[in-house]
């Protein structure tokens, strides 16, 4: 039976529960889960899939690897990060706003632990192979537990041993220059993993995933100038971050993302389309309701919530012809912090990534509504909404790319 150890250690807060919520537990099922989400975005086989991770029903068996977490640091032994600038930490704060009164409820950055991969006799050194991909992409592209999508959960690997050394054919320690590290890596899980793409799933080598890494060089310029660029659609009582010369030094991981956090949160805030068309629909629900309305801002993830005056208004993913039947539609933009291997407390070992995918928003069975409420009637008005395709999302890497704030990952 084959065994191999990564020794993790945790980049950006990471909130992960088990069954009782106000326990921290390091859950295998959930490392297992992104894994097995990976391995469908690097166009992995189905019935490889099966094979390696298992399967449920009355034909289910398990999978060829059993995962194992122990938890090597304990609470008090991480290494504090600096405090954050009141101004940079409202960015902070915006990617975790659902989760800003457990604040301190996480395993926090510099905790460390281990993941054992023990592998069934059964498995070949292709099935190793394979698996090894997919963790790779879930450690090097996405994160961990809750607000995952929004940088939390990054884990970076310092250490691998085992039975053997069949892992190195990647390398799973990020190194400078990064573009080149990305493309030898991602060439070697396409060869390997890569058989084809699955439907309604985005695949990273059919062009439907896009990867962007913030450029450092000149940050203070390029934001200044994004900035009066997305200025030009200035609403009234939005308030946008002042940052200072020192925000834009992002040795750190917490500033890093609560930098990026910024960005996004600046960009939602004076995007002007949708707040037109909702309270266009809000004075005359009956003709929005006959017509329908565009909600771009939609495509960054649903529920979308809105306050206009005292009121709030939900834009949400829901069943047709089914009531109590509303979901949740996960954003297609993720954010990660990756650490390189290179010297610490260089802002140039912190690098920030927007990576894009996209697939059918939502599946044919669903449809985005806005539900109004008609005081004079008590009768609820459903309204369908659309996206108008990924405009916003574009609109937001477009924007960034322009200002220099941003450059693509060729692979």
């Amino acid at each position: 039976m084959r065994e191999y150890n990564f020794h993790c250690e945790i980049v950006t807060p990471l909130y992960m529960c088990g069954s009782e919520k106000e326990k921290l537990e390091l859950r295998s099922q959930s490392f297992n889960g992104l894994f097995r989400y990976w391995f469908r975005i690097g166009g992995g086989d189905l019935e490889d899939e099966k094979r390696i991770f298992g399967f449920g029903g009355n034909n289910g068996r398990k999978g060829l690897v059993q995962i194992i977490v122990e938890q090597t640091s304990n609470k008090d032994s991480y290494q504090r990060s600096e405090k954050l600038n009141f101004e940079l930490k409202k960015g902070f704060d915006y990617l975790n706003y659902f989760l800003r009164k457990r604040e301190n409820f996480c395993f926090q950055c510099g905790q460390q632990f281990k993941l054992t991969f023990r592998f069934s006799p059964l498995a070949t050194e292709d099935d190793i192979k394979k698996f090894f991909c997919s963790v790779w992409l879930a450690m090097n592209l996405g994160n961990f537990g809750a607000r995952a999508r929004r940088g939390f959960g990054s884990v970076k690997v310092n250490k691998i041993d085992g039975s053997d050394e069949i892992f190195k054919f990647l390398e799973f320690i990020p190194t400078a220059p990064l573009k080149d590290w990305f493309n030898k890596n991602l060439n070697s899980i396409k060869s390997i993993l890569f058989s084809k793409e699955r439907e309604s799933i985005p695949c990273l080598f059919n062009n439907s995933v896009e990867i962007y890494y913030l450029k450092k060089g000149n940050l203070e310029d390029s934001y200044k100038k994004w900035v009066s660029e997305i200025y030009k659609n200035k609403k009234k009582n939005k308030y946008m971050p002042h940052l200072k010369a020192l925000d834009f030094e992002l040795g750190n991981p917490l500033k890093a993302l609560s930098f990026m956090g910024c960005l996004l949160m600046e960009f939602r805030n004076y995007y002007m389309p949708d707040y037109k068309n909702l309270i266009s629909a809000i004075k005359n629900p009956l003709s929005a309701k006959n017509n329908g309305i565009t909600i771009e801002r939609s495509v960054f993830g649903l529920p979308l919530p809105f306050r206009i005056g005292n009121y709030n208004y939900s834009v949400d993913a829901c069943y047709k012809q089914s009531q109590n039947s509303k979901s949740r539609r996960a954003s297609p933009l993720w954010f990660k912090i990756l650490l390189l291997n290179s010297p610490s407390n260089s802002s140039n070992s912190v690098e920030c990534l927007f990576i894009v995918m996209k697939s059918d928003f939502l599946p044919n069975n669903m449809e985005i509504l806005l539900n109004i409420q008609n005081n004079k009637n008590n009768e609820n008005n459903e309204i369908k909404c659309s996206t108008n395709n990924w405009n916003a999302i574009d609109s937001f890497i477009n924007t960034l790319k322009y200002c220099d704030l941003i450059d693509k990952l060729d692979f």
